[in-house]
């Protein structure tokens, strides 16, 4: 597999290697789908995708350079008789379709028209005889749903969604003529993918706000078996959407429509649809012996070799807890890592820095690839090494704007999205208490504990890792204050206790902020590890802050 290819990454799913979130998919400008192990290193060509395989809608990556935007707009529209499909229905959609010049009745070609935010870019092809689907004009971007333009005008509270357009052409005819007469001037809002089940994940995600507008959403995709297995993709994001089975062995809203069988289509889906079970009772079984014998591997790792020694650095499907009082260097804690992860490894980071402007945030990091402090006023540093070190951040760092929305629902909306569509792995959230700051005390600790349970199915669905910090409460009276070096315990996190019940690892930060503090103690302070859930790991790590550099690094030597 060429890695460096022009191509555009769809989604992860799991191996036959055992891996659950290895296999990445992948889409060309100009050739098939293709998927790559990252785990046991194997490439799948087309061929031996089974998606691939059983999904004509895949087959739409060829260009047809011949016809332009403007020659398909002077096609007629008319209904499509093999199909049971109406002219009405096609003018609603705006489906076109080139005859044959020999009869001048049979359909050769169908074309349907792609949007992006409700604009023309380009049509998909489908050449009825060979089944083959080509593309043309500009349908690269991040296209609507497919008939999202008409879907929009309707005035219904669901959302169908099918695998293929005449798929939702075919619902649609379904719905309308089945509705009761008092119904009929509610029309249904039908729409499909864009390309198939293979874009089921990125479709709904680019519509997520689209989709927001709907009390119910309805997928309708193919019963074979990439349909449910996209089915159970979309789930994993959108665990409230609503499945319609179809009865075997039919396939899809098309084909039932064929056979006229539109009366039971219409009841299958708009009444006997229903939200799926979520848990699941799983069998031993070979399979899952198989995935129990891959040894653990060392997460990856912090720029502390002390701390990585105690935590086994940073791994997947966890969930960090990082407490410390104000001004105590949680921050420069925090971009120290969010560096590292960046630069030293490569990596794109997500970072929800709900109390910073996101432009601080950036020169704040940047300021320590530049060993340099960006920010101080007095620094008369050169702009073209601000300039130079910014750049390093391109595509590496994702920063949640604050100005923006802190609803938890879309920031982990937003989490989700970096993760299948970004392939971002580690996100950063400071502080959790922004997110409950306008709730009373009572109502505080129940929301964070709700948000605590949602970023466990998170890192539990995911192999992702999520660092939390929050602020600390005072110690009790009579104890050394923070500010003085005075313990931080894991119960004065603010809601510890839905931090410590869904948490796997807790850290606090300690630091001497006091008048009398010596010298040689002032920049120094102490991560303590307060609870380990997965291994019980205990101890602490000395490090240093280098007001010049901004750099947070553990001391060479050890002074105090």
């Amino acid at each position: 597999m060429q890695l460096d290819e022009e191509k555009t990454y769809l989604y992860k799913t799991s191996c036959d290697c055992g891996s659950s979130d290895a296999k990445q998919w992948f889409a060309y400008p100009n050739k098939p789908n293709d998927s790559y192990c990252f785990s046991c290193k194997t490439f799948f060509p087309p061929e031996k995708n089974a998606l691939w395989q059983s999904s004509n809608s895949l087959k739409q990556n060829k260009v047809n350079n011949t016809m332009k935007l403007d020659d398909i707009k002077k096609l007629p529209i008319r209904g499509i008789p093999d199909r049971k499909i109406t002219k009405e229905v096609c003018e609603l959609y705006r489906v076109r379709v080139s005859v044959s010049e020999s009869d001048g009745e049979t359909i050769t070609n169908i074309y349907s028209p792609d949007t992006v935010s409700g604009n023309l870019v380009g049509y998909e092809q489908k050449q009825v005889k060979d089944k083959q689907f080509l593309s043309i004009g500009d349908r690269k971007g991040n296209l609507d749903l497919w008939g999202k333009s008409y879907a929009s005008k309707c005035a219904g509270q669901k959302l169908y969604i099918t695998e293929g357009r005449l798929d939702a052409l075919s619902l649609y005819e379904a719905i309308v003529q089945q509705t009761p007469d008092k119904f009929k001037h509610l029309k249904p809002s039908v729409v499909s993918l864009t390309k198939g089940c293979t874009s089921a994940v990125k479709d709904l995600i680019n519509n997520r706000v689209f989709l927001e507008n709907y009390k119910e959403v309805i997928l309708c995709f193919d019963m074979d078996e990439p349909g449910q297995s996209a089915v159970k993709e979309v789930l994993k994001v959108f665990p409230l959407c609503k499945v319609a089975k179809l009865p075997h062995p039919i396939k899809d809203c098309s084909d039932m429509l064929m056979q006229g069988r539109k009366k039971e289509l219409y009841e299958e889906v708009v009444w006997r649809s229903s939200v799926q079970r979520q848990g699941e009772v799983v069998e031993v079984t070979d399979e899952l012996i198989q995935q129990a014998l891959v040894r653990p591997k060392m997460g990856l790792t912090t720029c502390w070799s002390s701390l990585d020694k105690l935590t086994y650095g940073l791994r997947p499907h966890t969930i960090i807890v990082f407490g410390s009082y104000p001004k105590a260097g949680k921050s420069e804690w925090k971009n120290q890592l969010i560096y590292h992860i960046s630069q030293h490894h490569n990596r794109p980071v997500g970072v929800y820095d709900l109390e910073v402007h996101p432009i601080k945030t950036l020169k704040q990091i940047a300021s320590k690839e530049a060993k340099t402090n960006f920010l101080k006023p007095d620094n008369n540093y050169d702009d073209r090494l601000l300039a130079t070190a910014l750049d390093k951040f391109k595509g590496k760092l994702y920063l949640y704007d604050r100005t923006g929305s802190r609803d938890w629902l879309d920031i982990k909306a937003c989490i989700i999205e970096q993760h299948l569509l970004d392939g971002v792995c580690e996100f950063f959230l400071d502080p959790l208490t922004a997110l409950i700051s306008r709730f009373s005390s009572s109502e505080a600790n129940d929301r964070l504990n709700e948000i605590m349970t949602d970023l466990a199915d998170l890192v539990n669905t995911y192999p992702i890792t999520v660092i939390c910090f929050s602020h600390v409460n005072p110690p009790l009276k009579g104890s050394k204050s923070h500010e003085e070096g005075g313990k931080i315990l894991s119960g004065q996190f603010t809601g510890s206790r839905a931090l410590e019940k869904w948490s796997h690892l807790g850290l606090g930060l300690e630091r001497d902020r006091s008048a009398d503090c010596p010298p040689d103690k002032v920049n120094h302070s102490i991560v303590k590890i307060l609870y380990d859930r997965d291994f019980g790991a205990s101890g602490s790590v000395d490090m240093f802050y280098d007001i010049d550099t901004t750099e947070y690094l553990e001391p060479k030597t050890r002074s105090w």
